[in-house]
């Protein structure tokens, strides 16, 4: 889904409706594994990939099998995404606490909520986050000791981060202990590359102390500017014993599955296999799968190689398809035109 907000951009490059979720068959079936587990033990899932490799359709697709898929997991599942709001800290958390007092899916589960243990830890966190929505005075400092506190920095203290903490856990203790014998309660968090200092702490503890019952599933984009917080969460998954299920290129079978099930198209193998070497990720295939349908072209081998390039480099569709008019304003814009020869710099 699109997400508007004043911050950053922040798309699903390549959204789909989770009945339309293709390929992906052995992550599929390995979350889903995993989460059959998750009445036993916490479980924590990092789905990881490049930009538009599909993790929040993955996402969207396993709240829609944990939680409403008919004859499905039948559990609640809770998701929001972490937004890159400089300044702001624990609005994700805020927002899924909030969400979650208001759970109306599942009357059993209304029910849980409504447990005197469990309404108390909620409406003490939700108290905490009320006051620290913004890094301010000395609540930031109070978060700033306590999650140096919890690195081992400085001796223990009684401040905002630990008893946030210590009412988060639990929330999710209690929670647990009226799990025991039913469903499991997901927690869907999309975008954890985005995460606050302090929410990036927050995350990592509640990851090393989830109760059976309660599973996170996040998803992260692998790019140069998040790497240190992957390896961060990465070394915290190996710790714990928890998982990452990594996106990369599909398959030529789910290649086809996914130019069928989205786009009404059938493909043979040959040209699958040519999208597989050439379009590995989503996000192209559908660049690819919406030329085909906008042109009115057999997607055959031949015409697949024909379009590639404008499949690869969506700009090429937009300029070919302006009139001539706006074409010449875009040559008009074009400061640049390759290939652009920079002057040789004098050796130092």
């Amino acid at each position: 889904m699109n997400h508007n907000n004043d911050s950053k951009a922040q798309i699903s490059y390549g959204p789909c409706p989770p009945e339309e979720f293709a390929g992906r068959f052995d992550e599929r079936r390995k979350l889903l594994k995993i989460l059959t587990k998750a009445k036993d033990q916490g479980q924590m899932v990092m789905i990881s990939g490049a930009r538009g490799s599909g993790k929040t359709s993955f996402l969207d697709w396993a709240e829609y099998e944990i939680q409403n898929k008919p004859g499905g997991l039948e559990s609640p599942a809770i998701k929001k995404d972490f937004l890159e709001t400089p300044g702001m800290i624990f609005t994700t958390y805020k927002d899924l606490l909030t969400e979650l007092k208001g759970h109306q899916k599942f009357g059993w589960f209304k029910k849980t909520l409504a447990k005197p243990n469990v309404k108390k830890s909620m409406d003490v966190v939700l108290s905490v986050l009320e006051k620290g929505s913004s890094l301010t005075g000395a609540l930031k400092l109070g978060i700033e000791s306590g999650v140096a506190a919890t690195r081992g920095f400085l001796p223990p203290e009684t401040v905002e981060y630990n008893q946030l903490l210590s009412s988060f856990l639990e929330i999710l203790r209690s929670l647990s202990g009226e799990l025991k014998n039913r469903k499991f309660l997901a927690i869907l968090c999309d975008d954890a590359q985005w995460s606050s200092g302090p929410d990036f702490y927050l995350l990592k503890d509640l990851i090393r102390n989830l109760p059976p019952g309660i599973t996170f599933v996040i998803t992260f984009r692998l790019e140069t500017e998040s790497m240190k917080k992957y390896v961060e969460l990465r070394r915290e998954l190996d710790r714990f014993g928890h998982t990452e299920i990594r996106l990369s290129g599909m398959t030529p079978k789910e290649i086809k599955d996914f130019a069928m099930l989205r786009y009404g198209l059938s493909i043979d193998d040959s040209t699958a296999h040519f999208l597989n070497l050439n379009i590995g990720d989503p996000l192209c295939l559908a660049s690819c799968f919406n030329l085909f349908q906008r042109q009115n072209l057999d997607p055959g081998l031949v015409n697949v190689q024909k379009i590639l390039p404008e499949a690869v480099e969506p700009a090429r569709v937009i300029y070919s398809e302006l009139e001539e008019q706006w074409k010449d304003r875009v040559d008009s814009l074009c400061i640049l035109h390759p290939p652009y020869h920079y002057p040789s710099l004098p050796a130092c």
